[in-house]
This record gives C-alpha cells, structure tokens and sequence, in this order.
C-alpha cells in the first residue's frame, strides 16, 4: 500500500473576507472531489484572507498512479480563475 500527500498553497488575490476565501475553497474541494478519488481539506492559514493551504490524500497500490492522480488535481486547480498556485509538494510514502 502506497499513500500519497500532496500540499497546494494558493494565492487569492481577490478575497477580502472569509466568506470569498469559503466560496473559493468549496469550488475547488467540489470539483477535485467529484473527478477523483481523493480526500481534501483545508489543512493551514485559515485566518488569512487571501491564502488558501489544501492537503490531498490519495492510497494505492502504486506510487505512478498517485503522481498522475496529483498532476490531474494540480491541472484542475490551475484552471480556477479565481485563484492561482503559488507552491505545491508531493510526498509518497
């Protein structure tokens, strides 16, 4: 059994209350949940307005399929309009 963790740091430009920041976070967390097999929360900096930190979670039989899974959440994320990627990290272990 291979688990996989990957941590997406987001930039909200936009976002000026918690309720913005909400919206943004439950877009994204609807779409990566409805296409994949994953779990994902909002894992740090739930005080600040314009920053969203997401952990994602993903178990499987091999550390290929996890890294592709990953790349297909991190593409999906990079098409939101509303916000952008600033860093993210993949940990297999």
């Amino acid at each position: 059994m291979v688990v996989g963790v990957c941590r997406i740091i987001l930039s909200i430009p936009e976002s000026f209350s918690l309720k913005e920041k909400r919206r943004v976070k439950q877009s994204i967390t609807e779409k990566v949940r409805s296409r994949f097999n994953v779990s994902i929360a909002e894992i740090e900096s739930q005080d600040i307005l314009n920053q969203l930190v997401l952990g994602i979670s993903c178990v499987s039989t091999d550390s290929n399929h996890i890294y592709k899974v990953f790349s297909e959440v991190i593409s999906l994320v990079e098409k939101e309009k509303d916000s952008y990627i600033v860093d993210y990290e993949i940990d297999i272990f």
